[in-house]
């Protein structure tokens, strides 16, 4: 996969659907088991709190100027920091400037997420069907 730059994703209200679109159709959750209980994956966690801290830094300031973080803000700033040093991505990035601006285009390899999309769709149809 290259990894680049991008016009989606930009900090405007316009990439609220984007950010959207990350989950899968049924939302950030899956049902296990029998009765079944509400599990998230990691990987729709991480991507929910990151359209929260979107959502967040798109609200207006109060009058003071400031816009104070929600608990649910705070709550996804702290899970995405674990998550990172559990699971950091060590790879190496070259500085291109003294504000220590990495490269904006490279290669890597990913894990295969969509079958993990394609899992969680699955598991919403089955729930659907069922128990709705």
């Amino acid at each position: 996969m290259i990894v680049r730059n991008t016009h989606l994703y930009d900090l405007t209200p316009r990439s609220a659907p984007d950010y959207a679109a990350l989950l899968p159709s049924g939302g950030h959750v899956v049902h296990l088991g029998s009765p079944p209980k509400i599990y998230t994956p990691t990987l729709f966690h991480q991507l929910k709190c990151l359209g929260i801290i979107h959502a967040g830094l798109m609200d207006v300031p109060d009058a003071d100027g400031v816009a104070t973080p929600t608990p649910l803000i705070s709550h996804c700033l702290n899970y995405l920091r674990q998550t990172i040093l559990c699971r950091p991505n060590l790879r190496l990035e070259s500085v291109i400037n003294a504000n220590a601006s990495s490269e904006k285009e490279y290669e890597t390899v990913c894990r295969n997420w969509e079958a993990v999309y394609e899992a969680a769709e699955q598991n919403q149809k089955t729930f659907s069907a069922l128990y709705k």
